[in-house]
């Protein structure tokens, strides 16, 4: 696989208003075109991830991911309308995209407390459901169902009352959200950037008498600094607490000859996620076991990343995923690839050797891998009770000829 040289600025920096405009416009165009192939009349999206892909609004959108405060809707056949809060609605005007943007109305139990039951107050969530079901009406009269990404029963209810039905709307959102526009690409790249900026600072900056967080740090710096968003997780570990994997930053102080793992988890400029992992030594040289769980995490890797190939269905490269040891099995992961862009993202693709993992993915879904499509690729190795692990994930793009790396942050390779 050819290594593509990393496309970074020479400092923080941004895209040009010309790339952004494209991406802005790109996103709803391929939305809609899934909408239709699906046979979605009408989408309403609270996801903020979601609301982002289809109006590029950026705004409060963690607090979002816990309150349904603002939404958008986008017709296969119409308009597309941002709902905001009230004090927000002149903030995203000219956008290329957004043909209007009204006030939302929330409701729920934190805005509307019992009443939203009908027994006290029945203003919010009529008034709500009138809205929505009136633009329903308006922009697809002879369909009315409505795609939502998540909405709860009593929002399902009242537009049942005004013969509006509800549809799954997520299969549409992420199919689009899965083939990558070329200035797309040009920010993944730049969240990349920003990311392995904040692995530089982390990889040399650890030394012993740090605490987890203080290293952890280093990368929400790095991030806010290039002006990206934030972080989905805390997975930086140390020592004993890298076995099991998915241990969150801690105020453990860490040792001479602890293994450091982490995964970024991060959602950088223009709020394109990085996901890639690096494990290193504070302050000294790895033991013998400890190459030979990094050699098999890399060698895990670097063979999975070939299996890319556009055109491949997603059960031909679970069934191609290498095997390892049986002595780790236990703790490997029970999916292998995933996807991302503004956020992990469909699809995902399972390790054969843990198809049947508890807590898993069940036997997985088919699919087929086209050019566009941005996958990261990971492994954690580590015995059941072993005294430490190893985490390594890389980020590829496929391309019309095969995977292109994205993630260059330099593997340990004195280890291998």
């Amino acid at each position: 696989m050819p290594d593509a040289p990393p496309i970074l600025p020479p400092s923080p920096g941004g895209l040009p208003e010309a790339r952004l405009d494209a991406i802005r416009r790109y996103r709803p165009k391929r939305l809609r075109q899934i909408m239709k192939k699906r046979n979605v009349p009408v989408i309403l999206a609270y996801d903020p991830v979601n609301i982002r892909y289809i109006t590029d609004a950026r705004n409060m959108q963690v607090y979002a991911l816990n309150t349904d405060c603002r939404y958008a809707l986008i017709a296969a056949e119409g308009p597309t309308i941002l709902f905001e809060w009230n004090n927000t609605i002149d903030f995203f005007r000219g956008h290329p995209e957004i043909d209007e943007i009204r006030c939302a109305h929330t409701w729920g139990f934190v805005s509307e407390g019992d009443g939203i039951s009908g027994t006290g107050n029945a203003g919010v969530l009529d008034r709500w459901a009138d809205e929505i079901a009136d633009i329903v009406k308006s922009v697809s009269p002879d369909d009315l169902r409505l795609g939502v990404d998540r909405m709860g029963f009593r929002g399902v209810a009242a537009l049942a009352d005004r013969g509006v039905t509800v549809i799954d709307g997520q299969g549409a959102l992420y199919e689009a959200r899965s083939i990558k526009s070329e200035d797309e690409i040009a920010a993944i790249r730049l969240a990349i950037a920003a990311c392995e900026e904040g692995f530089r600072r982390m990889r040399e900056e650890t030394v012993p008498g740090m605490t987890e967080v203080e290293v952890w740090a280093k990368l929400h710096q790095a991030n806010i600094e290039w002006e990206g968003e934030w972080i989905n997780a805390r997975l930086l570990a140390s020592g004993p607490r890298t076995n099991p994997w998915m241990q969150e930053a801690s105020l453990r102080v860490i040792e001479k000859g602890d293994i450091v793992a982490v995964d970024s988890d991060l959602i950088g400029p223009y709020g394109y996620a990085a996901d890639i992992s690096r494990s290193w030594i504070a302050d000294g040289k790895p033991t013998d076991r400890q190459r030979r769980l990094y050699a098999t995490a890399h060698d895990h890797i670097a063979y999975n990343i070939e299996l890319f190939q556009p055109g491949r269905s997603f059960k031909e490269v679970e069934a191609l995923n290498k095997r390892i040891p049986e002595e780790f099995t236990d703790q490997m992961f029970s999916s292998f690839a995933h996807g991302l862009g503004l956020f992990n993202e469909w699809p995902i693709i399972m390790t054969a050797q843990k198809t049947d993992t508890p807590g898993g993915y069940g036997g997985g879904y088919d699919g087929i891998l086209e050019p566009g499509m941005t996958i990261c690729i990971e492994s954690y190795i580590g015995e059941v009770d072993g005294p430490d692990g190893v985490k390594l994930e890389q980020q590829i793009l496929i391309t019309e000829t095969g995977p292109e790396l994205l993630s260059h942050f330099p593997f340990e390779e004195n280890w291998l």
